[in-house]
């Protein structure tokens, strides 16, 4: 079977078998991503992947149809950490946003996974309806989230929340792929700056 059957081919139907064990989907989803950063899209066989996590075929297609279905999974659960989570104090809440932002950029394989996955989605619509789905709805929450926060600021800041979120993204970002650092006084002067209300016309 080639590597793209390998992906693609339906197993037979699953049969109940044991309750699943959520330490083991955990580790096979762990391999993924390994071996997805290791060997790129079309070297994620599901050899590779089970030989990674130390699994049977079967007990993979106990859990899922195909190593593309499982990746998935895994890099969406990654990403659905960068929530921001409004508390009632903006700043501390964008500084808190913003490094977990720098944890997830600075991911082991989460770098080489976001550019494999995003390069397969021009050309694969198995990976981009999730992945730009995910995305979006990613997006759409923390710019609501923080919009309602910044709505209840006198007065709120000149910048929209689409623009301060996107910055932030930026800057943390640029501290794995870039190597350019930011100590914690610049990420909050920045942060700062970011909820600048409008100046007063002269």
């Amino acid at each position: 079977m080639s590597s793209t059957e390998a992906k693609t081919a339906e197993p037979a139907r699953r049969g109940r078998g044991r309750p699943r064990d959520s330490g083991l989907q955990e580790r096979i989803k762990a391999a993924a991503l390994t071996v997805l950063a290791r060997h790129g899209y079309s070297g994620m066989t599901l050899e590779r992947v089970c030989a990674e996590a130390g699994v049977t075929k079967a007990t993979f297609y106990r859990r899922w149809d195909t190593p593309t279905a499982c990746v998935m999974e895994a890099f969406l659960e990654v990403w659905s950490e960068a929530e921001f989570k409004d508390t009632g104090a903006p700043a501390a809440d964008l500084e808190a946003f913003a490094h977990k932002l720098i944890e997830l950029y600075g991911h082991t394989h989460l770098g080489a996974c976001s550019v494999a996955l995003q390069t397969e989605a021009r050309v694969n619509r198995e990976i981009a309806a999730p992945l730009f789905a995910g995305t979006k709805g990613r997006r759409s929450r923390n710019t609501g989230a923080l919009g309602q926060a910044l709505e209840r600021m006198t007065p709120p800041p000149a910048l929209p929340a689409a623009v301060i979120l996107n910055a932030l993204n930026g800057v943390a970002r640029n501290t794995h792929t870039l190597n350019w650092p930011v100590t914690d006084e610049e990420l909050r002067t920045l942060i700062q700056s970011l909820l600048t209300p409008p100046q007063a016309p002269r």
